[in-house]
């Protein structure tokens, strides 16, 4: 758990990212998406399957990377059309690796997280100004004070994505509004305005997607 120093800051990035289909993700305290390297079948857009002993998700950027004897290689993403983990399955945007959520019939629900390096920067810039603040003791209890963790964490960025028709469309309701036909926007609006509906979560996602069945 972060301190309560930074909750204002994050609660600031939610509400920005949330504006482009970005939603603010936690935290993790390391730069790959697993602690080790785990064993993948990368599909190539030639058709190709490559079985890979030790791979990886960089979540500075996140592309697929492979190590290749004692060296971490990051991989060539435009040659990259999936990537199966044991646990996962990931299709490539662009240069980027997007986790399957969910599927129903031949629509998906994609997401991608990686770090936020523009909050990073804003977090270690606020911690380097907090550390370097002297206080009055008169004025202000130190047990008032609560410093970052020494093992400062990275903050995660996702962004929810749904694939129709082989087009992506992030999900957002004006983008997926216009998407629908007009005898389903009414279920779509009475979807949103459940109490518990919520864009990041996997079960109102469903509910949303399944407006999209044929």
């Amino acid at each position: 758990m972060k301190k309560c120093l930074f909750l204002v800051l994050c609660f600031t990035i939610s509400v920005i990212t949330t504006a482009t289909a970005q939603h603010f993700a936690g935290f993790t305290n390391r730069t790959t998406l697993y602690e080790t390297y785990q064993p993948a079948e990368v599909t190539l857009y030639s058709g190709k399957v490559i079985h890979q002993k030790q791979a990886n998700i960089f979540l500075r950027n996140g592309r697929l990377l492979y190590k290749s004897g004692n060296h971490d290689m990051e991989a060539n993403m435009k040659q990259i059309k999936a990537v199966k983990f044991q646990d996962k399955y990931f299709v490539s945007i662009d240069t980027t690796l997007a986790l399957i959520v969910d599927t129903i019939a031949d629509r998906q629900i994609l997401c991608t997280t990686i770090i936020d390096l523009e909050a990073y920067s804003n977090l270690k810039k606020n911690e380097r100004v907090i550390s370097n603040f002297h206080m009055e003791w008169d004025m202000v209890s130190a047990a008032s004070i609560e410093l970052p963790d020494e093992d400062f964490q990275y903050p995660l960025m996702s962004s929810y994505y749904v694939k129709i028709d082989e087009e992506l469309v992030p999900i957002q309701e004006r983008p997926l509004r216009r998407l629908l036909p007009k005898d389903k926007r009414s279920r779509f609006d009475f979807i949103l305005k459940l109490s518990d509906f919520n864009w990041t979560n996997r079960n109102s996602l469903q509910l949303i997607l399944e407006l999209f069945k044929e």
